[in-house]
């Protein structure tokens, strides 16, 4: 066995030859931007970028599937920095992406990060805006992540672990509740409301004075809005926030119907690329354990033992694995702080998978 002092010498050695290979490797990735830009050509190619992947993989046939794992995501993050750098010399800034139409609680959220002098363009589900974000259409997706009063989002949640995105950016939305109809309309006229489940989750006390009106669930409260603008039907209602009714033409019936007024929001921008900064003071993350008695206690364990302060946690079901769960923990800290990071390796020696979602500033 080497000493540690000759190991350590091969790997300075390894590293610099390393280093010099990455500034040869983005010097040719301007030459790429360069031609793409003049030939009009997509920063990314998704079937390329798989067939990268998949050669790299193959070329250690009899590695274990870990290490492979990680060959895979040293790729990733290598293409991803080529394509950034790629944009940089096309010079096309890239729009944001946030969900739902105009007037959304989610463009409000957007606003809110980025000003209204940024361009954003609205989708109408939270795949097709992970997808463009993943092949490089957007530079960030606003997306929501909870709500105070009725929990996370989960099909959101459910992305973030598919995807590997980071959250880079958060802030809080207060949401306020309207019933929402169209001018000349009153209370009397009423005989179907749209919204989001959550929207009518979030105002069930007001609703129950109304049994015999029809909930219609819809994609969420801006496109609901939009719906009874669209239809001026006078029996047709939504509960939508009060920029929904300014925007579409709406009548407001019923001011701030929330049961609750202490009704926040939490939004997060993502991003394919993990961004951080000296400021930095949460850390989103992603782990799966295996199923096994005392498991999640092991991980808690280290979160204590290293004095982090956990702030939100959360399970969401694999799919297709019965009974099996994959874990959101949010704790503060910086992951430039090596307490942390050390903290942080006690918590991933006891996961089955791993993945920080983020390091960002908490608003």
């Amino acid at each position: 066995m080497r000493d540690l002092s000759e190991v350590r010498k091969d790997i300075n050695k390894v590293d610099d030859q390393m280093s010099r290979l990455f500034a040869e490797r983005m010097d040719l990735a301007k030459e790429v931007g360069e031609y793409k830009k003049a030939h009009d050509l997509p920063v990314f190619v998704p079937e390329r970028e798989a067939e990268i992947l998949e050669k790299k993989r193959q070329a250690f046939p009899n590695r274990d599937e870990e290490f492979l794992k990680a060959l895979t995501e040293f790729y990733q993050t290598l293409m991803d920095l080529s394509k950034e750098e790629q944009k940089r010399i096309i010079g096309k800034p890239l729009p944001i992406g946030f969900y739902g139409v105009e007037g959304s609680f989610t463009q409000e959220a957007f606003f809110q990060m980025f000003g209204r002098m940024t361009q954003g363009i609205s989708y109408q589900t939270f795949r097709s805006m992970f997808e463009a974000v993943r092949d490089g259409s957007l530079r960030y997706a606003v997306v929501p992540l909870e709500n105070s009063l009725t929990g996370i989002i989960d099909d959101v949640y459910d992305l973030m672990g598919e995807f590997n995105f980071y959250i880079i950016r958060e802030c809080s939305v207060r949401i306020r509740q309207n019933l929402l109809g169209p001018e000349g309309s009153q209370i009397s006229d009423i005989r179907q409301v749209y919204s989001h489940p959550q929207g009518f989750a979030q105002s069930s006390d007001f609703l129950s004075a109304y049994p015999d009106w029809q909930l219609i669930p819809y994609y969420n409260t801006s496109r609901s809005a939009k719906l009874v603008a669209d239809s001026k039907d006078k029996s047709k209602a939504c509960i939508a926030s009060g920029e929904c009714a300014r925007l579409y033409g709406l009548k407001v019936l019923s001011p701030d119907i929330m049961d609750n007024a202490e009704n926040f929001t939490r939004f997060a921008a993502i991003s394919p690329n993990m961004e951080s900064s000296q400021d930095a003071d949460a850390i989103s993350l992603y782990f799966t354990l295996t199923h096994k008695p005392g498991s999640l206690y092991g991980v808690l364990e280290e979160f204590s033992k290293h004095d982090l302060n956990i702030f939100r946690i959360d399970s969401r079901p694999i799919k297709g694995k019965v009974w099996e769960y994959a874990f959101f923990v949010d704790v503060e800290g910086n992951l430039q702080d090596p307490d942390v990071v050390e903290a942080l390796k006690g918590v991933r020696s006891h996961c089955l998978s791993w993945h920080v979602l983020g390091n960002y500033k908490k608003p």
